[in-house]
């Protein structure tokens, strides 16, 4: 073989490398790194589908436990009221009475007690508010408050605590509480 018909080959050799080349680069940015690029957005397009599916499945399966529940609980809420809260009349007498009895339990004075009713529409109990006002040595004070709130069967909740200065050496106590009530 010529030199020139070698130098002609190599060169044709040469372009066909360097089309190839030229070729596999616009194939690449061209078709492969966009089927890439859209395969990685399928990818994660189906991982949140998937999670979305998975926190619906958890949720269905909380709203099954509760909706098997809820008949169970719906007799405890009926229990609740026939057995523990008490009518009306009987819940005005029997917390004058615990108060009186805590009152002279504690060795204080009961200056004063008022209530007030609340009563809203639609709701399962009404919402009894109770004042009073007891005079009497700190410690006292303390274990009457104490007492309100952990030593009854009933469901008190204690609201407002507020100390005064009495005759002598006493203070006086300002309480409101609640009581909740079947309407």
């Amino acid at each position: 073989m010529t030199n020139n018909r070698r130098n002609s080959l190599i060169r044709n050799l040469e372009r066909v490398a360097l089309g190839l080349a030229l070729l596999d680069g616009v194939l690449y940015f061209a078709v492969v790194r966009p089927l890439v690029n859209l395969a990685q957005g399928k990818f994660e397009q189906s991982e949140e589908v998937r999670l979305h599916i998975q926190n619906e499945k958890a949720r269905v399966s909380r709203l099954e436990w509760y909706k098997s529940a809820l008949p169970q609980t719906e007799k405890d809420i009926n229990n609740f009221l026939r057995n523990e809260v008490k009518s009306r009349r009987k819940s005005y007498s029997r917390s004058t009475r615990l108060v009186q009895g805590l009152a002279e339990h504690s060795g204080i004075k009961l200056t004063g007690i008022n209530y007030r009713l609340e009563s809203v529409r639609d709701q399962p109990l009404d919402l009894m508010s109770i004042g009073m006002t007891v005079e009497g040595p700190l410690p006292s004070l303390l274990n009457f408050a104490h007492g309100l709130e952990t030593t009854t069967g009933d469901f008190i909740v204690i609201r407002e605590f507020a100390f005064e200065a009495a005759e002598g050496k006493d203070l006086s106590l300002r309480l409101a509480a609640e009581l909740y009530l079947t309407p």
